[in-house]
C-alpha cells in the first residue's frame, strides 16, 4: 500500500488559514485525488475550520499532515497545535458568527477526532476518496512528465502507515 504524505507548516496567525487551506487542495490536485466538486470542497472547508480553530485556540504555530492512501480510499487530514486541551464543541445561536466549526466538520467529513500528543493535541478528519481510474490514451505519458517535473516541498511518497502519523 503507497500512502502520499505531506507535511504543511502553519504561522499561528489566522491570515495565514488561506495560504494552508489552498496549499493543501493543490497537494490532493498534485496526487491526482479523484475528487469531485463537493469533495473538494468539503476537504476545503473541513481544513479551514480545523486549521482556523488550532491558529486561534493553539499555542503556537500549527503543523498539518495530509495523507492519501489510493489503495484504502482514504484521505486523512490531521492539524496539530500546542494547546493540550480538547477541542469544544458548542451550541451556535443562530446569530452568532462562530460555533459551528465542529458541526460543520461531522457533516462533511467521514469520521473525526483528536488525540493528545506530548506538545498539544492533533485533531483530524478523514474523507473517502474513490479509487483513482486508470490514465489511458495519449495524456497519459504527458501527465507522467508534467507531474515528475511539478515541485512539491514537504512531500515524499513512502509506505507509511497512518498510525505512524501519530509522530509529526
Amino acid at each position: 500500500m503507497t500512502t502520499r504524505h505531506a507535511r504543511i507548516p502553519v504561522p499561528g496567525d489566522t491570515s495565514a488559514v488561506a495560504l494552508a487551506r489552498d496549499r493543501i487542495l493543490m497537494q490532493v490536485s498534485g496526487w491526482n485525488t479523484p475528487l469531485d466538486d463537493d469533495q473538494r470542497e468539503a476537504v476545503k472547508l473541513v481544513a479551514s475550520e480545523l486549521i482556523t480553530n488550532a491558529v486561534v485556540h493553539g499555542d503556537d504555530d500549527v503543523m498539518v499532515g495530509l495523507y492519501y492512501e489510493a489503495d484504502e480510499g482514504r484521505l486523512l487530514l490531521v492539524v496539530h497545535d500546542g494547546n493540550p486541551e480538547p477541542p469544544e464543541r458548542k451550541n451556535a445561536a443562530a446569530d452568532d458568527e462562530g460555533g459551528r466549526g465542529l458541526a460543520l466538520v461531522d457533516c462533511f467529513a467521514a469520521r473525526h477526532g483528536w488525540e493528545p500528543t506530548e506538545r498539544g493535541k492533533k485533531v483530524w478528519a478523514e474523507f473517502e476518496v474513490p479509487a483513482p481510474a486508470p490514465e489511458t490514451g495519449r495524456s497519459a505519458p504527458l501527465r507522467l512528465r508534467l507531474r515528475a517535473l511539478c515541485l512539491r516541498p514537504y512531500v515524499r511518497d513512502a509506505q507509511l502507515p497512518l498510525a505512524m502519523a501519530a509522530e509529526l
